[in-house]
């Protein structure tokens, strides 16, 4: 009972360190910039916009559900979104190219609901792997397609092409190694033998992280159906995306043909894997080397970037405040458990 009593004081720890790496984000946040610009929207425009987010939170958490549900795991739907939305705020405010909040969403699975370890762990790490393999596959299709129309010849190289190669074959190839009863993490954790550590928390990691290999395994043989399923909801969640993109670009009264649009979203995206919090000067610099490339004014770029940075800080502060509510819970269950 100790020890899990630890656990949940130490996921308060981390969830406390992301406050001044939240106070820092926002304060490189032109917060008074932001509203000069989201004063120009009307408000049935804003309210759109947040429609189309609300949609896309929907689809990601009706993802994780359907994967959870195919582990034999019941967790109701309004807890998975509460906890989707305090993973976003941890990563989106910490250092890393978005990650940062899946162990959270594994702690608040395993302690709030008596999820098994296991398949909280393959759950949040199967789906973070279609979300990654999606997104890679979104910005390989947009860059080429920039580069077909000629936009991009002068933005990205080989090297940048390689780099983006091996960001969609890893998580494929995992998938296929997978399916194939083949488990790469397995036999690194075997090789380096951490499964045999004589520290307790590294061999129980090394075990869980096994026997979660296994159990994706076992999920990607057993629901064929449900991966494709899961794989056409992140589809869908990426095409709202782009429309959220493209109306945020047609409210603020640019003229973009198609080919322009794609080019200056798929920039966008990768600035989001840059190790900054939120993506902080790089997304600012993407948005305005897109805008100039296609012919528009540096101040234009960013103005759509302000209205990405409040959609964003809203979204993350929200999740930010559930997680408060969340490892709450989780640490009354464990001052009982201690107690009893």
């Amino acid at each position: 009972m100790r020890a899990k009593n630890r656990t949940a004081k130490w996921f308060w720890v981390l969830w406390l360190m992301s406050i001044p790496l939240l106070g820092w984000s926002l304060s490189k946040t032109p917060l008074y910039e932001i509203w000069s610009v989201i004063s120009r929207l009307k408000l049935s425009q804003i309210l759109s916009l947040f429609g189309v987010n609300l949609i896309i939170l929907l689809l990601v958490t009706c993802r994780w559900r359907m994967i959870l549900s195919a582990m034999g795991e019941r967790v109701p739907f309004r807890r998975l979104f509460s906890y989707r939305l305090t993973s976003f705020g941890v990563s989106y405010f910490t250092p890393g190219p978005q990650f940062g909040g899946e162990p959270l969403q594994v702690v608040l699975l395993s302690r709030n609901h008596a999820v098994r370890v296991v398949n909280a762990v393959s759950s949040v790490y199967t789906d973070k792997l279609l979300e990654l393999l999606v997104n890679v596959f979104v910005i390989v299709a947009g860059t080429g397609f920039a580069l077909g129309s000629g936009l991009a010849n002068g933005v990205f190289n080989q090297t940048a092409w390689i780099v983006v190669l091996v960001l969609a074959v890893i998580p494929l190839g995992h998938l296929i190694a997978l399916r194939n009863h083949r488990f790469p993490l397995n036999r690194l954790i075997t090789g380096f033998g951490w499964d045999r550590s004589p520290t307790a928390w590294l061999k129980k990691a090394a075990q869980v992280v096994g026997e979660s290999e296994k159990k994706i395994a076992q999920f990607l043989i057993s629901h064929p159906d449900i991966l494709f399923m899961a794989l056409f909801v992140s589809v869908l969640s990426w095409l709202g995306m782009i429309l959220e993109y493209l109306l945020v670009i047609g409210f603020l009264g640019w003229e973009l043909n198609v080919s322009q649009s794609i080019f200056a979203f798929v920039l966008s995206r990768i600035a989001f894997l840059a190790p900054l919090p939120a993506g902080l000067g790089a997304l600012e610099a993407s948005q305005v080397l897109a805008v100039q490339t296609v012919g528009l004014s540096a101040a234009a770029g960013l103005a759509l970037t302000l209205w990405m940075r409040l959609r964003d800080v809203l979204i993350g502060l929200i999740g930010i405040g559930l997680g408060g509510f969340s490892l709450r819970d989780v640490a009354r269950s464990a001052h009982e458990e201690v107690n009893f």
